[in-house]
């Protein structure tokens, strides 16, 4: 368990996905902020809500996750991580991602993945 509540806000076009991610998050010690539908309102909410991080799909409607992220690096230093299920980008082809997951992702992974991005706050 990390030390302290991490605000995190998750992005999936799918609600299965997104109920899983917010399971996973909550029984690792992480507070869910916000839940959006696609890269446009992933932006949007991340503006409002002001997370600790970002964990996106990379296929969304409108924006794709990695497009969402280079919006959001614009303006604030959230850091992203991208999930997806076949592609797997290059994290140094892409500066604005912090970090990639394919899916299925596990408790134990998903956990040393944001401890590394943000850190054990």
């Amino acid at each position: 368990m990390m030390r302290t509540r991490p605000r995190i806000l998750i992005a999936d076009d799918e609600e299965d996905i997104r109920q899983g991610f917010r399971r996973l998050l909550e029984k690792i010690g992480c507070d869910v902020v916000g839940e959006a539908v696609d890269g446009v309102h992933l932006v949007e909410l991340c503006g409002r809500t002001h997370p600790d991080l970002v964990i996106t799909d990379i296929r969304m409607p409108q924006l794709s996750g990695i497009e969402a992220a280079k919006k959001i690096r614009e303006s604030q230093s959230t850091p992203v991580i991208v999930v997806s299920s076949h592609e797997r980008p290059s994290v140094e082809d892409c500066p604005s991602i912090s970090a990639f997951l394919l899916k299925p992702v596990s408790v134990p992974e998903l956990q040393a993945v944001i401890t590394r991005v943000i850190g054990g706050n």
